[in-house]
């Protein structure tokens, strides 16, 4: 089909080796193409926040009106995520002097806990009479390696597990229209995708040397994150193009974020000053710099912070930051907003209410004890059970 192609390549532009290629194993969507039937979630199943929700069965979530919504190929030792072009995506078509949002989300399918943002995010976005464009890429299975051992109880939403690719794609599109916006591409790695090899000199080994990339899976976990995020980022530029607009904000969030109520208004962060060249992110769990699981960007921001991953590769970059202030994910994107010199503002718990959430079996949502916000002042919330004292 027509599409959009982004490399992942990442870091060539600044003469470091390519990624290695990835070893595609058949996916559940290559079956479904073959003819095979999706596995249909039941009539009630669980929600995400722990209620009980009727779904009508149907044989498949395929939807003629629905394009296939991405796809991870390897293309000459290079991975390259294939979307399709908005001309095929048929709610992308708007009027192009509404002001519009992208919303970036990356991380691992089995952690998706998409009722509240869909509800918080993208039905308040609608709401005030913004276009809401979506753009997911999920890994099936990561390498296990977790930084909180919690996470070891989380489930998969039943809603969304033993879905093919394609059932898993035309459920969430359905789910994201029924609130208004528009899903856009989704991408479903079936393993941990590959990091570029990182290059030496400079203050390379200084940055996240909490969890330093060479020699921790936490590390590339966290490089993955950005590498994610900055090839759906290269879709959206696409798509501005097709489209003939610009996204007036963009954010980016995780599988696992669970709202707790609607994000502030997305018009009064417009109105501000300097709002293209602004990052707005909660300030609890900063880890003395950017909490980096939710943020809202100005146009201008979004194109710096998003080329996160490519940035880090860089040796020039960055260069008048000391050790201490790159240490993990939050503070190099701090020194990476800082450099580009954005407007960097914290906004308070209840304008981005929002924490780290895991389903378990039971059918409850639990909250990682580490990353609870104090001054959220909710009290009587159920903590996931095994916590360490481990702190960042």
């Amino acid at each position: 089909f027509s599409n959009v192609q982004a490399s992942v390549t990442g870091a060539a532009a600044f003469g470091v080796a390519a990624p290695p290629p990835l070893a595609l194993t058949p996916a559940p969507a290559a079956a479904a193409a073959a003819g095979s039937t999706a596995v249909a979630p039941p009539a009630k199943v669980a929600r995400a926040d722990g209620r009980t929700e009727n779904w009508a069965v149907e044989p498949s979530h395929v939807d003629a009106e629905t394009p296939n919504l991405g796809r991870v190929v390897n293309e000459s030792g290079a991975m390259r995520a294939i979307c399709p072009s908005t001309e095929e995506v048929k709610c992308s078509h708007t009027d192009k002097q509404q002001r519009s949002i992208a919303v970036v989300i990356v991380g691992l399918r089995e952690r998706l806990l998409f009722n509240k943002t869909l509800e918080h995010v993208i039905r308040r976005s609608i709401e005030e009479g913004f276009v809401v464009h979506v753009y997911m890429a999920l890994v099936d299975k990561g390498n296990g390696a977790h930084w909180r051992p919690e996470r070891k109880r989380g489930i998969e939403d039943p809603m969304f597990a033993n879905l093919s690719h394609s059932a898993f794609q035309q459920l969430l599109s359905k789910r994201v229209r029924q609130a208004g916006g528009c899903l856009m591409c989704v991408l479903n790695y079936p393993g941990s995708e590959p990091v570029a090899p990182l290059p030496t000199g400079g203050d390379m080994d200084a940055r996240l040397s909490q969890y330093p990339p060479r020699q921790n899976k936490i590390g590339r976990n966290v490089l993955r994150t950005f590498r994610s995020r900055e090839t759906l980022w290269n879709v959206t530029l696409e798509n501005e193009m097709q489209l003939g607009r610009n996204y007036t904000l963009a954010m980016w969030t995780r599988p696992d974020t669970y709202w707790f109520g609607n994000i502030t208004s997305p018009g009064d962060l417009l109105s501000k000053e300097h709002s293209s060249t602004t990052v707005w992110t909660q300030d609890c769990n900063t880890a003395n710099g950017l909490n980096d699981k939710s943020a809202i960007l100005g146009r201008q921001a979004a194109g710096i912070m998003f080329k996160a991953y490519s940035r880090f590769y860089n040796t020039k970059t960055i260069t008048t930051y000391i050790k201490d202030r790159m240490a993990n994910a939050e503070r190099y994107l701090l020194a990476v907003a800082q450099e580009a010199q954005l407007q960097v503002e914290r906004l308070n718990f209840w304008s981005l209410p929002n924490m780290d959430g895991m389903l378990l079996a039971s059918g409850k949502v639990c909250f990682i004890v580490l990353y609870w916000c104090k001054a959220s002042g909710i009290k009587g919330q159920n903590m996931c059970p095994n916590d360490s004292k481990k702190r960042r």
